[in-house]
């Protein structure tokens, strides 16, 4: 009788592992097709938000090897990481400028043009057919990883709350069109 209880206890403990690991996986794979949200935040600005992926190491290896290999290229041993974030950004503005005559070297006639704001500066000289252009971007991303909403809400307190990362960026210039972060639980 006791051995049978005792089997009994063992296969409804590993039937509880398979359930959470299944609930686990369905999550990550709802996470991985999902897509950025845009909120506006409190301050006006443009913020992202998107569900963290939960993976073991070796889900990274067989899903994402470049993520993989750029860790590596980080000099960090991939098993000593325990969360992995990625953030595209583009960057697109439209300048106007007056160009101004000046002369280099006492003897070469230029046009110039310089733009400057909190987050880019634009300088140029066009010399003949030639012009050099150089520009400096400035832009600081603020991102947070966060309990979010319920998984399930009409459970209520019984549902546990999803892992989110937001993220935003000081520059009006900038938009994050790329996000997603991973959280590696160990084995």
């Amino acid at each position: 009788m006791g051995i049978l209880i005792l089997a009994l206890w063992i296969y409804w403990k590993s039937n509880k592992h398979l359930r959470a690991e299944k609930a686990r996986m369905a999550q990550t794979l709802e996470s991985l097709g999902g897509t950025i949200t845009y909120l506006k935040s409190e301050n006006g600005k443009l913020t992202t938000q998107s569900d963290v992926l939960t993976l073991r190491l070796s889900e990274i290896k067989s899903l994402f090897p470049k993520r993989l290999s750029e860790i590596k290229a980080l000099g960090i041993q991939p098993s000593r990481v325990k969360q992995l974030s990625t953030i595209g950004i583009s960057t697109q503005k439209s300048i106007v400028t007056i160009l101004r005559d000046s002369v280099l070297f006492d003897t070469i006639p230029v046009r110039i043009f310089h733009y400057c704001d909190p987050w880019l500066e634009l300088e140029g000289i066009a010399v003949g057919d030639s012009q050099k252009v150089r520009v400096r971007l400035s832009d600081t991303l603020v991102q947070a990883v966060f309990k979010g909403e319920r998984a399930h809400p009409w459970l209520w307190v019984f549902s546990p709350r999803k892992l989110q990362q937001r993220a935003q960026l000081s520059s009006p210039y900038s938009s994050i069109f790329y996000q997603q972060a991973i959280d590696i639980q160990d084995k």
